[in-house]
């Protein structure tokens, strides 16, 4: 049986050290690792979907958000992806997915059969998680799996 881990990562200074721990802790037991980046999902204000639908600007373009957050995971998580393979790492998968960062981390987790997951502690939004409460502490209390934040 293989043994899975799943590290998110959001390009922050914590995210980089769960990424290393990751890597190590899957060499050590010859783990396959999936790299998530959640793209933040903001729903448009109803006023500016109405405004965008008068003035006739494209769909597209009013969701340019998503698609240049979308590009940023992708960089994220393939510079990792090539830290892991740089390390000696074989089994390394890339995922970037929009949504609400810890419930996408535990949907992945799950849907991955993950028996591990890795995140930073604070990330690149440290004030929302002040006021709303921290992706990592969300993770772990919605897991069913070992979660490890890494500070």
């Amino acid at each position: 049986m293989t043994t899975r881990y799943l590290v998110a990562v959001d390009g922050s200074e914590h995210g980089s050290k769960a990424l290393d721990l990751a890597i190590n802790m899957a060499k050590s037991a010859e783990a396959e690792l999936t790299v998530l980046h959640v793209v933040p999902f903001e729903p448009m204000p109803d006023g500016l979907q109405q405004f965008a639908e008068m003035e006739g600007i494209p769909a597209a373009e009013m969701n340019a958000r998503f698609h240049y957050g979308k590009a940023l995971g992708d960089r994220i998580t393939q510079e990792a992806a090539e830290r892991a393979h740089m390390a000696g790492l074989s089994h390394t998968n890339t995922e970037v997915v929009e949504g609400h960062p810890a419930s996408e981390i535990v949907a992945v987790a799950k849907a991955l059969g993950a028996d591990m997951i890795f995140m930073g502690s604070r990330g690149l939004s440290d004030v929302g998680g002040l006021l709303m409460g921290s992706v990592s502490h969300k993770v772990m209390h919605m897991s069913d799996c070992t979660c490890v934040a890494v500070k």
